[in-house]
């Protein structure tokens, strides 16, 4: 009988860079972004670019709806941020997770979208 390995789970492909500025940085998110579905995190100086594939799609999916049950089961109240671009020049820091919630500080965020 012969056994095999299961395939290797890939869930996205990434591409790396180093040194590139903030300003190369942005030209590049900027190009890109028009073109692609690509996600960027930029840190000091270091570009990662990935590409999720079907089965990082998938496990969002899933972790965002146990997300969502864990939080109206417990009865609390959440804000959900999606994809957003989070930037940040002065920290030279900038990331685009799956999706964003404000859970423990939901009370801020509503209270502060209201009084602007």
């Amino acid at each position: 009988m012969l056994l095999e390995y299961p395939p290797k789970l890939v869930g996205e492909k990434r591409l790396t860079f180093h040194d590139l500025d903030w300003q190369a940085f942005k030209q590049i998110q900027h190009l890109l972004t028009e073109r692609t579905r690509a996600r960027f995190t930029y840190d000091n100086g270091v570009l990662e670019i990935t590409m999720p594939l079907e089965g990082h799609e998938r496990s969002a999916r899933l972790i965002e709806r146990f997300i969502l049950i864990l939080v109206m089961e417990m009865g609390m109240k959440f804000k959900t941020m999606g994809s957003t671009t989070l930037d940040r020049k002065d920290l030279l820091k900038s990331a685009e997770p799956d999706n964003g919630y404000y859970i423990q500080n939901y009370i801020l965020v509503v209270h502060q979208r209201n009084s602007a």
